[in-house]
């Protein structure tokens, strides 16, 4: 009869990260088949895996089976522990590594959609120059919304957000990389557009009876003052979404400049000395970081990005 595992301590071992990493792999994945592929090994492998790291820290994480693969409500609060516990572990071998003059690790980056194509965004020239400086570094970069970003700086998840500054969080560290400039657009089919092409001159209240794309979450209160005069036409979280909505040409929408070269399609800015705004865009990191090297190599590295 095989040897019950010994149960959680409070003493992390390089097996217990080990397997820390196939769970969330298989979080991330979306179950043990997916994750087959991504760890290299079959399903059994896995699971024998996930139910070892159940048995050392003596809780029941996820369902698996024939009914499919799902979280109980204690794999959803560890998860959250085992990522900071996975991303401390990352600081921990780069700031050591960095005594020694060995320049390795990870950086987790987070931004808005639509913000890398914005030739004022430094990152990628950043990036470029940081993976000359330091190869043994990796970068992973993933999109979502401000609130989303945020969350992740916040819980340790990230390393660095790129957002909108609306509002500020005590708990992090901020510096304005460039100011993104913003506009109101109907698209080529809008009753509008057809004003916009005959020269017809506008008024507010001729664009304010139309209806508009909102986003889902917390803006700038200049912005959201703006958007009251106009009716509700759909909810949206990403830029993407406000760009496919405008075209169809039944809403008016707010985007950045620069995106109305990307798309195919027409667009037109409405009033721009009524609607045109600028939005500030900043980088984001926890203010307990600083201590980190690669981390702060990186910011310093954008901070002195120009164009």
């Amino acid at each position: 009869m095989p040897r019950r595992k010994k149960a959680f301590s409070g003493n992390v071992s390089d097996v217990d990260l080990r397997l820390m990493r196939v769970f969330k792999t298989v979080i991330e994945c979306g179950g043990l088949s997916a994750a087959q592929t991504e760890l290299g090994v079959g399903r059994s492998t896995i699971s024998r895996q996930i139910s070892d790291l159940e048995i050392r820290l003596g809780l029941r994480l996820c369902y698996r089976g024939r009914k499919g693969f799902s979280l109980t409500q204690p794999g959803r609060k560890a998860l959250g522990h085992i990522e900071q516990m996975l991303k401390s572990a990352e600081d921990f071998s780069s700031n050591i590594a960095s005594i020694s003059n060995r320049t390795v690790g990870k950086i987790d980056i987070g931004m808005i959609d639509y913000t890398v194509s914005d030739e004022k965004n430094p990152l990628i020239s950043a990036i470029r120059k940081y993976q000359q400086m330091a190869p043994g570094v990796t970068i992973d970069l993933m999109s979502g919304s401000p609130n989303e970003v945020e969350r992740g700086v916040i819980d340790g998840t990230l390393h660095i957000g790129i957002i909108p500054d609306y509002q500020r969080h005590p708990s992090l560290d901020y510096h304005k990389l460039y100011d993104e400039p913003v506009g109101l657009f109907c698209g080529g089919d809008h009753p509008l557009a057809t004003s916009v092409q005959q020269g017809i001159e506008l008024g507010e209240q001729d664009v304010c009876k139309h209806k508009l794309v909102f986003r889902g979450y917390f803006e700038s209160n200049r912005l959201r003052k703006r958007k009251q005069k106009f009716p509700v036409g759909s909810t949206v979280y990403q830029t993407e979404a406000v760009l496919a909505l405008v075209r169809s040409g039944i809403y008016l929408g707010f985007f950045p400049l620069h995106c109305q070269d990307l798309m195919r399609g027409e667009y037109y800015e409405l009033m721009p000395e009524v609607f045109r705004y600028s939005t500030p865009i900043c980088a984001v990191w926890r203010a307990d970081r600083r201590d980190s090297h690669i981390l702060q190599e990186f910011l310093e590295l954008l901070r002195k990005v120009r164009f």
